[in-house]
């Protein structure tokens, strides 16, 4: 007996926007992009690329473009799949896309800008600069994912729930990563560094959160 399969025009399209965007970064510097899937298990890319790194280059804007498409899609997936079912339309997409997106890079801005405020220019931009390449690592794994899940097995829950998971997994050793590469300025500061979590890690998200549900509903 054949599974019945919804064909959504709008997931569809987003999908191949989304893999464009990723086979163009990869056509933009190959060697780059190779070094830079080995993320997880080899800290090479961070030493070799942050030295002649600028906010944003083409590599790096392609990418968190290509994260931020594929985490609003995976909110969406989610909300529908444990809140409320919701019709996905562009007008809703790019809304969501554009809080998304403008919190994230706010963030950033903020953070070099503490860099700058503090003298420690070189140790912010060094941070940001891993939390990029994670962030951008997670778009390009949940790429295959959200495929997976919109046009393999739709409206899996398990699957949904094992791919946040993953996500959170990546993040977290991308954290800490950084915890570990700045070990002995955490130590030395280590009330500034609980002050920050609270104030640009952790809160960020929550109120990410708060405007995702205020504009879905």
């Amino acid at each position: 007996m054949l599974r019945e399969v919804l064909f959504n025009d709008w997931y569809t399209t987003i999908i191949v926007v989304s893999l464009t965007i990723t086979v163009s970064a990869k056509l933009l510097n190959v060697n780059r992009f190779t070094d830079f899937i080995k993320i997880i298990g080899n800290s090479n890319y961070l030493r070799i690329y942050f030295k002649d790194h600028k906010f944003f280059d083409p590599f790096d804007v392609l990418l968190f473009l290509n994260f931020c498409i594929n985490a609003v899609l995976i909110g969406i997936l989610t909300y529908s799949s444990f809140v409320n079912n919701i019709e996905l339309n562009w007008p809703l997409f790019l809304r969501l896309l554009l809080i998304f997106m403008g919190s994230i890079l706010l963030k950033i801005l903020v953070e070099l800008g503490v860099g700058d405020l503090f003298d420690i220019k070189k140790l912010f931009h060094s941070y940001v600069f891993q939390q990029i390449s994670f962030f951008n690592f997670l778009g390009v794994v949940l790429l295959p994912l959200n495929s997976l899940l919109i046009f393999g097995v739709p409206n899996n829950r398990g699957l949904l729930t094992g791919i946040l998971m993953l996500s959170g997994l990546i993040l977290f050793i991308g954290f800490i990563r950084s915890i570990k590469f700045y070990q002995k300025q955490l130590i030395n500061n280590f009330f500034y560094f609980i002050l920050y979590l609270c104030t640009l890690e952790i809160g960020p998200y929550i109120l990410i959160c708060k405007l995702f549900s205020y504009d879905i509903n």
